[in-house]
């Protein structure tokens, strides 16, 4: 799987470059990997009502969804938050529910890989980074 969530990692950091981030400058990047291997990128899409944003996350998926695809095995997130390229990005809460509802719809497990700008990553079982979901 190594070099699956390295394509993954690499679609994320793809997908900053279209990133819509309004006035600031730090990018979000996101990639889906579907149960039948294929693989869905988006970037943040950033609305001045801060209310109306697209997190990656949450446009990946939507990606994912739009093409038929809701069986999900796994989401890579990257940001360039971190100047120096070297710190994970973790998905926000609302992502980690999102993500949990559809591994719920789908049945299997997510892997969420936090990755960073070097294209390092760490991985973990959704169940691993969300505390209380809803629903129990």
């Amino acid at each position: 799987m190594k070099g699956l969530y390295d394509d993954l990692v690499a679609a994320a950091i793809a997908a900053l470059k279209n990133a819509y981030c309004g006035a600031s400058s730090t990018r979000f990047g996101a990639a889906v990997l579907t149960e039948s291997g294929n693989i869905y990128s988006s970037g943040q899409y950033f609305s001045e009502t801060y209310t109306l944003t697209l997190h990656a996350e949450q446009a990946a998926l939507a990606h994912a969804a739009a093409h038929g695809e809701h069986k999900i095995t796994a989401i890579a997130c990257v940001s360039t938050e971190d100047s120096d390229k070297e710190k994970y990005c973790h998905p926000c809460g609302v992502c980690k529910q999102l993500i949990y509802e559809s591994y719920r719809k789908g049945g299997a497990t997510i892997k969420v890989i936090m990755a960073n700008l070097k294209g390092e990553y760490e991985i973990k079982d959704i169940n691993e980074i969300i505390s209380h979901p809803w629903p129990y």
